[in-house]
């Protein structure tokens, strides 16, 4: 049996955790937020650099992770990851200090392990409320 085997890029796997969560849970809508902090440029010379300091200046910080989920007092850090794709520096750096302050992150390469971590994160959450 002859299959394709569908690889999806980064905007689209990004893009399918996201409406599972928007649609699986509604009730924690919110609570998961995309960062849009790609601080690359099409511009170049001096309107790039223009473009880059006023994205730094409205907060836009390189490294920060894709996802950021908020559940329960805890912060995770998740950044989407496809192919041969891995953190850069900036990013394991994100990770480390959100972990130092009680949170948690790491990548994420398929939509299966973003809908188990998300599936985790709530269940051990409804665990220590009982």
């Amino acid at each position: 049996m002859n299959q394709k085997i569908y690889k999806m890029n980064h905007n689209q796997l990004q893009s399918e955790c996201y409406l599972w969560f928007w649609n699986e849970h509604p009730e924690y809508r919110g609570l998961l937020i995309g960062i849009n902090n790609n601080l690359t440029s099409s511009l170049k010379g001096t309107a790039g650099a223009a473009r880059m300091a006023g994205l730094k200046a409205l907060g836009v910080c390189k490294g920060t992770t894709d996802f950021i989920f908020y559940f329960k007092g805890r912060m995770y850090a998740w950044d989407i990851k496809v192919g041969h794709d891995k953190l850069r520096p900036e990013q394991v750096e994100f990770i480390t200090k959100v972990k130092e302050q009680g949170g948690d992150g790491g990548e994420i390469r398929s939509f299966e392990e973003f809908k188990n971590k998300v599936e985790d994160v709530i269940a051990i959450n409804k665990e220590e409320v009982k």
